[in-house]
Parts: C-alpha cells; sequence; structure tokens
C-alpha cells in the first residue's frame, strides 16, 4: 500500500517525489475517506525516508514511522468502531533523491532557503488535499528537527490559501519553540561543557583546541560569510570540500519562531523531544511552556521521554556530543521508539478520530 508519487515543487522546473502510504483497509472500505499526516522533514540533504544518502547517513526514521502507522490493526473511529487508518506522505527534498532540476546544478540543494522548504510542504499539503482517498478536511503535519521548527510558517501559508482547509494537527518531533540559531548555540555550549570533564591526554588536548571562544568565534566567522554584501546562496568552507546553505541560514536567523506559534498555530498539538537529546531543549516540552508558545492552540500535549535521543530512539548510558558520530551509528540499527509510537497513536486516536482519552 505504498505508492511513489511526484508532485510540483515550488520551483517549477523541480517535480517533488515521494512516498504515499495507505492504510490495507478501513472501516467503510476504499470509499473511505482518510485523513493524512504528511512528513516535514529535518535538517541537511535528506530523502522520503530520513536518510542523507549524500552524506552516508541512513536513519530511516520516516519510513519506520509511516510502517508504524500502516501496520496498526486499526484506529478508534468515533463511534467506537475499530478501522479507522491513516495516509502519510514523506518526500525527497528539492535536490535529494530523484526530486531533481530538469537542468543539473550539483549545488542545488544548497542553494535553497527556509522559505523554499515552507513552500514545498505547501505544495505536499495540496496533493494530499487534492487525493481522492484523503480528507482534507483531517491533514496532519508532522515535524522532525528543522521540520518542526518551520511548521508555524507552513500552517500560516496554508491557511492564506483559500482553496485549502486550516492543518488540523501539528506534530513536533526532536525540537519545539526553538529556532535553529539558539539550537546552534545550545551545541557549541553543551560541546564545550563536555570537553571540559573530559580526562585524560585527549581532555588536555581539547580543552585548548575546542574552547567556547573559539567554538563562538568559528561561528562567527562563518556568519561573516553569510552574511557577505553580496548575499551568497550557499558558502564552501574547508578549501571548498564543506558547502553550507547560506540563504537558508540567513532566513532562519530573521525566523521568529515564537511568534510564529502564537499567532499561526490554532490547531491540536502534539510536541516530544526526549531528555538525551543534545541538539535542542526539551524544557520547552512542559505543559506550562507550551501554553505560552502556542497559546491559540485547540489543544497542546506534550512529552519528555527519559532516554528519547533526536534520532527518536531511546538510548542507555549517557548522551554526549563527543560521541554522536558512533553513538548514532548504532541507534540506526535500532527501531523506531516504541514510547514515541504509541504517545502518537493516542494522540491521533483522539484528534483524528474525536477519541476521548
Amino acid at each position: 500500500n505504498k505508492s511513489e508519487e511526484t508532485f510540483p515543487s515550488s520551483d517549477p522546473s523541480c517535480q517533488l517525489y515521494g512516498d504515499l502510504t495507505l492504510p490495507t483497509s478501513s472501516s467503510d472500505g476504499d470509499s473511505a475517506l482518510l485523513p493524512a499526516i504528511v512528513i516535514v522533514a529535518g535538517s541537511g540533504p535528506v530523502d522520503r525516508n530520513g536518510n542523507a544518502p549524500g552524506m552516508g547517513l541512513n536513519f530511516n526514521i520516516y519510513n519506520q514511522f509511516a510502517q508504524h502507522i500502516h501496520d496498526k490493526p486499526s484506529f478508534d473511529t468515533n463511534d467506537g468502531g475499530g478501522g479507522g487508518g491513516i495516509a502519510v506522505l514523506s518526500y525527497d527534498k528539492r535536490g535529494v533523491g530523484k526530486s531533481q532540476p530538469i537542468l543539473k546544478d550539483k549545488n542545488y540543494f544548497y542553494k535553497l532557503g527556509m522559505m523554499d522548504l515552507v513552500a514545498d510542504a505547501v505544495e505536499a499539503v495540496k496533493f494530499v488535499a487534492n487525493h481522492p482517498r484523503i480528507d482534507k478536511n483531517r491533514i496532519i503535519l508532522l515535524g522532525h528537527s528543522e521540520g518542526a521548527i518551520i511548521l508555524p510558517l507552513i500552517c500560516r501559508e496554508v491557511t492564506n490559501i483559500t482553496a485549502l482547509q486550516p492543518i488540523a494537527g501539528c506534530i513536533f518531533y526532536s525540537g519545539f519553540g526553538e529556532n535553529l540559531i539558539d539550537a546552534m548555540a545550545l551545541q557549541r555550549t553543551t560541546l564545550a561543557n563536555e570537553v571540559q570533564t573530559m580526562p585524560g591526554p585527549t581532555g588536555w588536548i581539547l580543552r585548548r583546541l575546542l574552547t567556547k571562544e573559539k567554538l563562538d568565534k568559528k561561528y562567527d566567522d562563518f556568519m561573516k560569510q553569510v552574511n557577505d554584501d553580496d548575499e551568497p546562496d550557499f558558502v564552501s568552507l574547508q578549501c571548498g570540500l564543506v558547502k553550507q546553505p547560506a540563504k537558508w541560514i540567513r532566513e532562519h536567523a530573521s525566523y521568529n519562531v515564537e511568534e510564529a506559534l502564537s499567532k499561526h498555530v490554532t490547531c491540536h498539538c502534539l510536541a516530544i523531544t526526549g531528555q538525551k537529546d543534545f541538539q535542542v531543549r526539551n524544557e520547552f516540552c512542559t505543559r506550562g511552556k507550551a501554553s505560552e508558545l502556542v497559546p491559540n492552540a485547540a489543544s497542546v500535549e506534550v512529552h519528555r521521554p527519559v532516554n528519547l535521543t533526536h534520532l527518536l530512539r531511546s538510548m542507555e548510558g549517557e548522551a554526549k556530543m563527543m560521541n554522536m558520530k558512533k553513538d548514532y551509528k548504532e541507534m540506526s540499527k535500532l527501531p523506531f521508539d516504541k514510547e514515541v509510537v504509541d504517545i502518537t497513536y493516542a494522540w491521533c486516536d483522539r484528534v483524528l478520530f474525536e477519541k476521548q482519552q
């Protein structure tokens, strides 16, 4: 029940490709209209599965999530019966996987801005809203990491399109109420603090190389390139070996995520950030803070699973940035976190099928 689909990006020269996963059956047979979840991916050149093939990173976050939704025997419908199902759409970002421009450009992805990603997500919403099996009144956005940061902007753009219904719900995974620039600052601080307590000769050396001051200076030098008067689309680092999207960074730097959440999110919300996620703050996933961030939301539910990491897998032991490459490689072999799945199932029952908890 998974089919490859294609739909326009906001750039006429590039079609987006993705997977639409439909439930095996529904309570009313194939004629029943289904709610849908549109996955908005995290940062970097990420494909429909949650992998970054060009960087050799294979986490399979989004295809595992879609499979969990597909495999659930049934969600509870509002009459207490079973059989409700949910469709899931995930897609390759522009410049990743099969979502390539007509004219080949090896730097295409790195020229994209944050608002290009927002516009493409709106196109994904348009696609599912016009699909003959989808109920356009029950579309959920699921944002992971950067995807969670930009959800309010997608909600705003969808609301401004007369032909579309407002978004019914937002799921924020691994990030809620924090912008990209603040998350990057948190990561620098976390790394510097870890180095300060690292034992042995390695710790001694790193304490001289990775001080907070040196990390901040490296970031400031990078931002000078990003904010050059020529406003480059991307910048090259390490003698051209590494590219970073400059337009994307500038747009994130000017984005007030708290204001956007307050103004543009009026739907039901679910926010989950783990306590072993060192890439973003989990403190915003408290009921009091969430009520401040989304005061106009129809409802808000928050969770901070004790062992959950940014990859939506759980780990035992201490989560450290210095061990990120090794730990993430090991976690990529693990299944999608069961606690997150169960929380999401229950929330979908309540929001999409009107089941009272």
